[in-house]
């Protein structure tokens, strides 16, 4: 992050200066100095603070456009009046553009209402602190601190009143010090921090107020020190941090308040510290940190609440803590993955509508669980995504389930993979057409015998079930089929064990099924391809539940 500090060398020339409708006695030349070397030489006017107490003893407007201004104080102009430090000062217009305030101390315009225009744009102030702490701004013109630079020192805006019309910051700088917009109120306007360099600032805007307008902190830069939205109401306007490029400070939001639009994250990168969004209340807003690099540090949106809060194609290689109060959307797809994402409620109900999982690359862990989380809704709720990536989604989870330890959670997964990649397959044969169409039998088998018998050898009772079901449809089958007179069931060796038909359709049935073959009780006509299809349905059925038992041992 950008450390470099502007440094300046102030000369006074006994020559006369005039830029526009100023006419100053003498010139101020202030060469600027970056790590030590020259960056730039310019020329103001000298105007003396008395000169301006004495306009605003009158009444009159200010215009301070290229003027070098030494140790301005609105409290000390209102102590030369007699007036009380907290007495509000109205002002009707004051414009100060390329100009340049120095001080040894502090410049001070706090307590003024500006009635008319305000323009600060492309002005430096030099050193110390800075101070427009309570001010208000009029309804009728933008608030303009365009290319503005601010020395090493406490740049307040605390409880200022910007009034209805924009508030525009763009491009300007904070070398250092703090930076504070606590309590603020920016009304209806836009609030446009677009390109702001913040150096190494302490930034804090904690308990600001936005109202309708857009707010733009676009391709700004924060440097090392803590940046604190915290309990900030950012109103009904677009939110947008694009580009944003954030230091090694704590970052919190915690406890904002958003009414609707989009909170925009798309691009951004955070450095090495923490990032907080606790009980953040984004309300309708869409909530987007796509394609964003988090950094090292850990990002927490615990006990949030969004309609949608999106990392598409973000890389997270942070603890991302997504025990959110509700969310009705929350996409992680096609980003990579390589520390930990938890969405596993704990001490309070974490509620999700819809997940997106699809396209991830997982080289992490995610903390989530199959019936808290209620993850078959999760998935099965996504409008946007094809049976093929639901499969996908699945899958990601069952891998991550084993990885775990969570072999239920496992089965449950794989199950749902199962059964989304056949309604893929299914739905592809269905919509080609053609030669696709041969393979429905296919998918008829694979539905009935590894689904429905035996849920893809997750379950071994379930084929157990199946089986016993199986082999008393063929006992019935033996026994209906003499009434048809197609075939029946022989004893082999002329005993007479006592047994009805009945109980020898099924005493054959079972040594069939269960390929003993004992040679007591052979079948006639067509009571023999069922006995063929029965021993090998019973081999494969067995095989099928050996397969599964193990699996549930195994684990």
């Amino acid at each position: 992050m950008e450390s470099n500090i502007a440094t300046y060398q102030i000369e006074v020339l006994n020559e006369p200066f005039q830029f526009e409708e100023n006419n100053c006695k003498q010139t101020v030349t202030v060469k600027t100095y970056v790590e030590n070397k020259l960056v730039t030489k310019t020329k103001y006017g000298l105007v003396a603070k008395e000169t301006i107490y004495n306009q605003l003893k009158n009444g009159e407007d200010i215009n301070l456009t290229r003027c070098y201004v030494k140790d301005f104080s609105i409290s000390e102009y209102k102590k030369s009046i007699e007036f009380e430090d907290l007495t509000h000062i109205e002002l009707e217009n004051f414009v100060a553009e390329n100009a340049f305030f120095d001080c040894s101390l502090r410049t001070d315009f706090s307590y003024i209402d500006f009635k008319g225009v305000v323009k600060f744009n492309d002005t430096v102030f030099s050193h110390g602190n800075v101070s427009f702490y309570q001010c208000q701004f009029s309804d009728d013109s933008n608030v303009e601190f365009k290319n503005t630079e601010f020395g090493n020192g406490e740049i307040s805006f605390q409880y200022v009143d910007f009034g209805n019309h924009d508030v525009l910051f763009g491009s300007s700088k904070f070398y250092g010090g703090l930076v504070s917009f606590v309590n603020a109120n920016f009304r209806n306007g836009d609030a446009l921090f677009k390109s702001v360099n913040f150096y190494d600032s302490k930034v804090k805007f904690h308990y600001a107020k936005f109202g309708n307008g857009n707010i733009s902190f676009q391709k700004a830069r924060f440097g090392s020190q803590t940046v604190d939205f915290r309990r900030v109401e950012f109103g009904s306007g677009r939110v947008d941090f694009r580009r944003a490029v954030f230091g090694n400070g704590y970052v919190t939001f915690d406890e904002a308040e958003v009414i609707e639009g989009k909170f925009n994250f798309r691009f951004t990168r955070f450095g090495t510290s923490d990032m907080s969004f606790k009980l953040v209340d984004f309300g309708d807003a869409e909530v987007l940190f796509e394609h964003v690099n988090f950094g090292k540090g850990q990002v927490s949106f615990s006990e949030s609440s969004s309609k949608m809060l999106s990392f598409k194609g973000s890389r997270l290689d942070v603890f991302l803590d997504l025990t959110v109060k509700d969310a009705r959307i929350i996409d992680l797809s096609d980003t990579v993955l390589r520390d930990i994402v938890d969405l596993k409620p704990l001490n309070h109900r974490v509620k999700i509508e819809t997940l997106y999982l699809n396209g991830m690359r997982n080289l992490g862990r995610i903390i989530i669980n199959w019936r808290k989380n209620n993850i078959k809704r999760l998935i099965k709720t996504q409008e946007e995504t094809s049976f093929r990536q639901k499969a996908e989604q699945f899958n990601i989870l069952k891998e991550n389930f084993d990885l775990s330890g969570q072999y239920d959670d496992e089965d449950k997964a794989y199950i749902q993979f199962k059964r989304y990649e056949l309604k893929a397959d299914y739905q592809k044969a269905i919509r080609k057409g053609g030669l696709y169409l041969f393979k429905l039998p296919n998918y008829l088998f694979r539905w009935i015998i590894f689904d429905k018998m035996g849920l893809y050898a997750t379950s071994p009772l379930r084929v157990l079930f199946s089986m016993i079901i199986v082999y008393v449809l063929f006992s019935l089958v033996y026994l209906v089929l003499p009434f048809m007179e197609v075939g029946g069931i022989v004893n082999s060796v002329g005993a007479n064990d006592g047994l009805s038909y009945f109980q020898t359709c099924f005493y054959h049935s079972a040594i069939t099924f269960l390929t003993i073959g004992y040679g007591d009780y052979y079948p006639t006509g067509f009571s023999r391809g069922v006995s063929v299809v029965e021993g090998w349905t019973g081999l494969f059925l067995m095989s099928y539940f050996t397969v599964a038992f193990v699996r549930k041992i195994l684990r």
